[in-house]
């Protein structure tokens, strides 16, 4: 399917909820697609260099869900709280330094040593006010630490005299890097967001000025590709191809994940899914085309997301097995229609969990789920079935509903036979306590909004 060139991977910025990297990684493992190069920019740093400390995709998913989100906040001294003349940032790089990078495998000796494949990391050289891309032979924590230290929120970071900040405000996609390397094909993925709503709060604007510079300096990268690609045509050398991996919806943003709102199992689960669904297009990306439909997504007026898991023994490969399944459902308001979707993974005899593809998602009759999604075990596709029916809004909202599901699992070759599962009361508590609402609203205004989606599960006509 997919050709044999030199290729590189970049792996934008986005933030911690970039343990959606590890998804998009699985899936291109999978598929049998590698990479002689592997560039990251601002959160897309994690990915690169865990890739390139010698951790194996499925690997980086394993350590994201175990990952103490904890560890990402850490404060500076409390003295340096106490003018806002002197305050460096609102939190200090000691966690990620100390806790997160050990957690997620990052070594930045084992950077340097690593031969699999080149890396490059890109810095913001703020003395200089200019992009440099470290080679990951050189590369040392420090510029790891500065290429995701937000103004604000991380300091700066000084390096052989110049000041060093994270690379988003220019450039979040180093495209040139690839091509100047010899990169035939680019595997772009995409998760600043790109939607058409303009928020209010100065958190949410906060966040469009990074929109904004990424988003802006991508597209000044693929005009930039696109001329070099006519010129190539012109001198009888082949085009460089763009592949461009991205979410159909905005991400949920960093907060949200480390309040878990919504969590590391699921963002990766959308990765991966989204990576299988691109896969399964092969479409290449037109540089002909207006730019902005590069990182271009969906926009919801209002989003719904809660998360479900069930456990039962069910029969896997003619043997009865214990497996978990974790279900995240999202319910978005679309010019005033409603939009299903989920995302699910699934763990067989307690092993790690298996992100699903070809997520379906239907309500058959007033507030009865059918969830379906396929999953890949010892390279045997399966088809999981689940049947829930819920009670009512407040049972859900208070954690007293979908104690129990039907479950059928079964492959092409063999037919399964229905099972039923049960969700731990504990589970329920802790999914009703963050079963979460995205709008542009107060806090009253997305009770509303929760109790307006939540209702539309239950008027579903027979």
């Amino acid at each position: 399917m997919f050709s044999k060139d030199k290729r590189s991977l970049i792996l934008a910025g986005g933030g911690v909820r970039l343990a959606y990297h590890a998804g998009v990684l699985i899936a291109l493992e999978e598929a049998g697609i590698s990479f002689n190069h592997v560039d990251g920019t601002s959160g897309g740093i994690f990915g690169t260099a865990m890739l390139a400390s010698g951790i194996t995709p499925k690997e980086t998913a394993v350590r994201w869900r175990k990952l103490n989100l904890k560890g990402f906040m850490s404060a500076m001294p409390l003295k340096d709280y106490l003018s806002q003349h002197t305050l460096s940032a609102l939190g200090s790089a000691n966690g990620i330094r100390k806790r997160i990078f050990p957690a997620l495998g990052i070594n930045a000796k084992k950077i340097n040593e690593n031969t699999a494949f080149d890396a490059t990391f890109n810095v913001c050289n703020f003395s200089k006010k200019t992009i440099e891309c470290i080679d990951g032979k050189a590369v040392n924590e420090d510029y790891l630490i500065a290429g995701m230290s937000l103004p604000i929120f991380m300091p700066a970071i000084q390096i052989n005299n110049n000041w060093y900040t994270d690379a988003v405000w220019i450039k979040d996609a180093n495209l040139t890097e690839a091509v100047n390397r010899g990169a035939e094909e680019i595997w772009l993925v995409w998760c600043i967001g790109n939607t058409s709503e303009y928020l209010n709060g100065s958190f949410n604007q906060y966040v469009h000025m990074i929109e904004i510079s990424a988003n802006g300096g991508l597209f000044a990268e693929i005009e930039w590709l696109r001329q070099v690609n006519t010129s190539n045509i012109q001198n009888g050398l082949q085009p460089v191809t763009l592949r461009i991996i991205k979410p159909e919806y905005a991400l949920p943003l960093d907060p949200d994940f480390l309040f878990n709102k919504i969590n590391a199992d699921t963002l990766i689960n959308m990765g991966y899914a989204d990576t299988r669904r691109y896969l399964a297009t092969d479409e290449i990306f037109d540089t002909d085309k207006t730019v902005d439909q590069s990182s271009g997504m969906k926009t919801a007026a209002a989003s719904l997301h809660f998360r479900q898991q069930f456990r039962g023994k069910i029969v896997i490969e003619g043997q009865k097995c214990a497996v978990t399944i974790n279900l995240s459902f999202f319910i978005r308001e679309i010019n005033k229609e409603y939009v299903y979707q989920q995302y699910a993974s699934i763990s067989i005899d307690q092993g790690d969990l298996i992100s699903g593809f070809e997520n379906t998602l239907t309500i058959s009759r007033a507030a009865t789920i059918n969830s379906e999604f396929k999953f890949n075990y010892h390279s045997v596709n399966y088809t999981v079935c689940i049947k829930m029916q819920l009670n009512s809004i407040v049972d859900l909202v208070l954690g007293l509903d979908n104690k129990t599901a039907m479950v059928n699992i079964g492959s092409d070759e063999t037919q399964g036979k229905e099972a039923l599962f049960i969700q731990p009361a504990i589970n329920r508590i802790k999914n009703a306590f963050y079963l979460n609402v995205n709008a542009d609203t107060g806090w009253y205004g997305k009770i509303k909004i929760k109790h307006k989606l939540l209702s539309n599960l239950f008027n579903q006509k027979k």
